[in-house]
């Protein structure tokens, strides 16, 4: 397939940047999410290939299990994150299902394939229903005993999570996350995120704040900054403050230790000149976050 085929499948996927912070480290990487809905969509194949000849891309994240797409990326470089389907949550309660699923989708690929998280659903607490949301930390529990039983020990299980489960606030120090769902539902999420040592999953899309007289505080251009009187930190960009408020609302529940990682950001795409010049600014950003990160940020994220 030509170069300029590839192209074209790359700027209708959403670029986004991998950040885990913990004990003033942030360790950063280049993901792509890759989609299948479309036409004339190249062969996964061909896809892993170019990634693997033709980018510094590691990663990638599918928003289901399809085996093409595990087959092609096997032998390469590059991690892979796969998707549960919302509706199947349910049916992983069930030990027996999650081993079928386990072995169905994960042992013929792994280790072969570097699948390195699944993400049992999306969004679910902010998307419901209420029966998903109630068996959401029980799915996650028994998949990853499945896995367990397998002998593979080398994939982390999370979920993501939009900013909807933050209430508002100007102010990262004042962050909580939202009643209702902070002890009820992201409290034992964190418990079993803390006991398997992986990662709570956030996505966070700046746009959704944008406005003419924020825009360079959204797209991380020069500006005044917002200062935090309670933690004397100065922000210069929205991505930042995101961060830093879901990782005072965890430690306000007690999961401070607990690693955040960024699954998801970019910008809506309807032919704006934003969507560029964000993932352009926030790759950037993350470059000088990763450089100055101890001396800059280490009395939000110790």
């Amino acid at each position: 397939m030509e170069f300029s085929k590839i192209q074209s499948l790359l700027s209708v996927i959403l670029f986004l940047s991998t950040i885990f912070v913990q004990h003033f480290v942030a360790v950063h990487s280049i993901e792509v999410n890759y989609g299948t809905l479309g036409n004339n969509l190249p062969p996964p194949a061909q896809v892993a290939q170019f990634f693997k000849d033709k980018t510094t891309i590691d990663r990638i994240k599918i928003f289901d299990v399809n085996p093409d797409i595990l087959r092609a990326f096997a032998g390469t470089r590059i991690f892979v994150t796969i998707t549960v389907l919302n509706g199947e949550i349910s049916n992983l309660v069930n030990i027996k299902y999650a081993r079928r699923w386990a072995g169905n989708n994960i042992k013929p690929f792994y280790p072969q394939t570097k699948i390195n998280y699944i993400h049992v659903g999306n969004e679910v607490l902010h998307w419901g229903p209420q029966n998903l949301i109630d068996n959401l930390v029980s799915a996650m529990r028994t998949l990853h005993r499945a896995l367990i039983q397998y002998g593979i020990q080398g994939v982390n299980v999370t979920t993501t999570h939009s900013l909807g489960i933050l209430e508002s606030s100007q102010s990262p120090s004042l962050a909580k996350f939202r009643p209702g769902w902070d002890k009820g539902d992201l409290a034992p999420i964190l418990q079993f995120l803390q006991e398997t040592k992986s990662p709570f999953m956030v996505n966070p899309y700046p746009y959704f704040g944008y406005s003419p007289e924020q825009a360079n505080f959204v797209l991380f251009k020069p500006n005044s900054g917002l200062h935090d009187k309670y933690t004397k930190q100065t922000y210069t960009n929205m991505f930042d403050l995101l961060i830093d408020a879901v990782h005072i609302s965890m430690k306000k529940l007690g999961y401070g230790d607990v690693e955040i990682a960024v699954g998801e950001t970019g910008w809506a795409s309807a032919g704006e000149t934003f969507e560029p010049k964000y993932v352009n600014n926030l790759t950037l950003s993350v470059d000088i976050m990763w450089q100055e990160s101890k001396t800059t940020h280490d009395h939000i994220y110790s």
